[in-house]
Parts: C-alpha cells; sequence; structure tokens
C-alpha cells in the first residue's frame, strides 16, 4: 500500500487531510451539540452543523453523526454501500450507477421502480460486487482496498463492534482510501454502545447523504411530493381509537416476533406516517430490536393480543415469508385470529427504505389499512392514476434528472 500513499498529488493531499479529519472526529467521540424534539410523532433533530455542507476553498464539508464532519474535494464518483436504504437514496439523486458494491446480493428490489415508468433508477447488478458472500462471512479492510471507493456509506461504530474490526482499521481505510459516511441505528433509534450518538429521522439522513453529492434540493422535491401526500392523508385517517389495530409480525414455526410500530426509528416510519394504531404497544419491551433481540410468541399468546390486521416486513424482498403468514388460514388455533378472519394478512415494505421506498410504502400502508378510505392494496401495486396517492410522474421527474457532476 506504500506505493499508493506515496503518489501524492496536491489534490490527493487534501482528501489525506479530510480523511485524517474523520479520524479525529472518531476519536473525539464526535462532540456535536444535539437537540431533539418529538413533532407530528416522530423525532426532529438539529445539529450545529448545517446539513447542506458548508464551502470552504476548493471542498466542501457535510456532517453527520457518529463520522462528524467530513471535507470532500469533489463529488464521489465511486461508492461502497452495505445495507439497501443507501441504495435508493443513491437512486434518487442519480448515482445509483456509481456504486461499485454493496452488502448483500438480496439488497435489490425494483418493483417500486418499475412503476416510475418514464425511467429506471435501478442499480445494474452486473457491474456490482458484494461484500457480504454467500456463505455470509464478513469483509475486511483489504476488500475495501480492492475496491477503491470515494466513500464508503458503511457505519464506522457498526465495524467497529464486530469481531473483525478495530478503529484503527476504520481510521486506515478512511485515511487510505475513502470516508465512511453512513449512520445505521437510525433504524431502530437504539444504539448499542456508550459513545454519544445522534437518531436521524428518514428525510434528514436522506438529506445529509444528498448533501454529499451536492443534491439534497433533490431530496426535499422528494421530500415536498411526500408532504403532499400526508396533507391528503392525514386530513382522512379518522381519531386513533377508531383505528384498526395493527401487528407487524414475523411468523415461522407456529410462533410470531413482534415489532413495535410505536418505537422511533426510520425502519417503521411509513406505518406511524399513516397513524397505524400499534397492536404491541403495551408489550414495547419483548418486540424486535436491532441485533436480533426479541421475543416469540406462540399463537396462544397472539390470541391474547388479538390484532385487527397482521403484516409481515421484509415481504416484497421474501415473499415466503408471506406466504407462511398466510398458512394461518389453516392453522387450528391461528384461523381463529381476528385479521385471519377478515382476511386481513398483508405482505410489508422494507425497514430499509430511502426516499423513494417510503412513498411507494406510505401508500402501501395507507391502502393495507385504511381501504375504505384510500382504496383496496393490490399485492401486483398496478394502480389507476386516480386510485394512486402520490405522483408517479413528479416522482419520475425528480429522479430522473441528469446528477451534477460538480467538481469544486
Amino acid at each position: 500500500m506504500a506505493a499508493k500513499d506515496d503518489a501524492d498529488t496536491a489534490g490527493a493531499k487534501r482528501r489525506r487531510l479530510a480523511r485524517w479529519l474523520l479520524v479525529l472526529a472518531l476519536a473525539s467521540a464526535v462532540g456535536m451539540i444535539v437537540l431533539t424534539a418529538v413533532a407530528d410523532g416522530g423525532a426532529v433533530s438539529t445539529t450545529v452543523n448545517s446539513i447542506a455542507g458548508s464551502r470552504d476553498g476548493d471542498g466542501y464539508e457535510v456532517s453527520m453523526s457518529p463520522v462528524g464532519t467530513v471535507r470532500f474535494a469533489s463529488v464521489p464518483r465511486r461508492m461502497v454501500t452495505l445495507d439497501a436504504h443507501y441504495n435508493d437514496m443513491l437512486s434518487a439523486v442519480g448515482r445509483q450507477h456509481d456504486i461499485v458494491a454493496t452488502g448483500y446480493s438480496a439488497n435489490f428490489y425494483d418493483g417500486f421502480y418499475r412503476q416510475l415508468q418514464s425511467i429506471d433508477p435501478s442499480i445494474d447488478r452486473a457491474h456490482v460486487s458484494y461484500l457480504y458472500g454467500q456463505s455470509g462471512s464478513g469483509f475486511d479492510k483489504e476488500t475495501l482496498y480492492a475496491l477503491n471507493a470515494d466513500v464508503h456509506h458503511i457505519d464506522p461504530m457498526r465495524l467497529v463492534r464486530s469481531s473483525a474490526w478495530t478503529s484503527s482499521d476504520v481510521a486506515e481505510i478512511a485515511r487510505n482510501v475513502g470516508p465512511f459516511f453512513a449512520n445505521r441505528y437510525s433504524r431502530t433509534w437504539e444504539y448499542p454502545g456508550s459513545e454519544p450518538y445522534e437518531f436521524y429521522t428518514l428525510w434528514e439522513l436522506c438529506e445529509k447523504v444528498g448533501a454529499v453529492y451536492r443534491d439534497a434540493d433533490r431530496i426535499r422535491e422528494l421530500r415536498a411530493e411526500y408532504d403532499r401526500m400526508m396533507k391528503t392523508l392525514r386530513s382522512r385517517v379518522p381519531p386513533e381509537d377508531a383505528r384498526p389495530s395493527v401487528g407487524l409480525v414475523i411468523y415461522s414455526q407456529g410462533r410470531f416476533l413482534p415489532f413495535s410500530l410505536s418505537k422511533l426509528g426510520f425502519g417503521t416510519a411509513q406505518y406511524r406516517a399513516v397513524g397505524a394504531r400499534d397492536a404491541f404497544a403495551a408489550n414495547r419491551d419483548w418486540t424486535y430490536a436491532d441485533a436480533g433481540r426479541g421475543t416469540w410468541i406462540d399463537v396462544e399468546a397472539m390470541l391474547v393480543i388479538d390484532p385487527d390486521i397482521l403484516i409481515v416486513p421484509w415481504a416484497i424482498y421474501e415473499p415466503s415469508r408471506y406466504e407462511e403468514l398466510k398458512s394461518l388460514k389453516t392453522h387450528p388455533l391461528g384461523q381463529r385470529l381476528t385479521a385471519v378472519k377478515a382476511d386481513r394478512l398483508y405482505p410489508g415494505g422494507s425497514p430499509l427504505q430511502g426516499p423513494i421506498f417510503h412513498l411507494f410504502q406510505v401508500e402501501m400502508a395507507a391502502k393495507q389499512i385504511y381501504p375504505e378510505l384510500f382504496g383496496r392494496y393490490r399485492d401486483d401495486q398496478r394502480y389507476l392514476p386516480e386510485e394512486r396517492l402520490f405522483s408517479r410522474d413528479r416522482v419520475a421527474d425528480i429522479v430522473g434528472r441528469q446528477p451534477l457532476r460538480k467538481t469544486k
């Protein structure tokens, strides 16, 4: 690797300095000032740093916990992602073809993108490699050296919590290859470490990633389309005591793993957006948490809770999960559940949602929970224009624009 370090140009030196700044930020535990408030059923976070990035000299900066302030000499042209929501964010700003590697071979679902008929923001899988192979084994720093990306959308705190990475490994890659820029634990609003860690709403996180590519305005335009949809939804959703109870569950081998809809985190943001009444609100302590923690319950226990609606997460990626949920129709006790008797079993979306996925998944949740208000949900999601809750054409216009290629 010494040859790479020695081949410095003036521009490369500036990049190395930026990466040292990242290391210092990690070492100092990213002491950013955080103010958090709750509004409209979700958390709104602000920091002392501008999410648009401040320009200085021939570079620009973007700040985010836990990586601190990262300086970019130019807009990244090669990127590595780990989780699928960063792929969706990059598709939203027209950078999907610049992804050189992602975490998993299952990080793709194109069903929503196919509804944007005039464009195709899908990732070309033939030109992407995977950090985790078929064996599921982890990746090391040599993998990232070989990929030679300009930025890694991987939370460094997630890496150092694994047995394969140390903080010095993270610092080395940031210094010699490219910085890290990701926030993993806003998905569940739970961070297992003791270091200061700030959580973001989905739209805040998307806007920060957009700022890395000097294209945060495009995220704001998608947010405006979302706000238009939400104005309609909020005006029509019934009072809480008149809403059906919703149980988000994985069902396998006669047992249920419940998920809480009322916990903060962008993983279930679509359900909070439509005001879903959480069937497990009184039992949040044993619902699913990050790193696979959660309590499995049997059918008898589910009969006591008895949600009006059952939705299985991840089913758009793994249809077999939905099929297993539907097997309750022939289960001696399962068929007594209210949701089963009323045929209110639905496939759920992905917790790993970026801005495009979120628009579709909010619509999906609204139709599943309130079909009498917003039209019945269809598994093929082929709705007539008058049945849609947001404009596909508007989203296609935003996403389909050519990305900015500014270098300064």
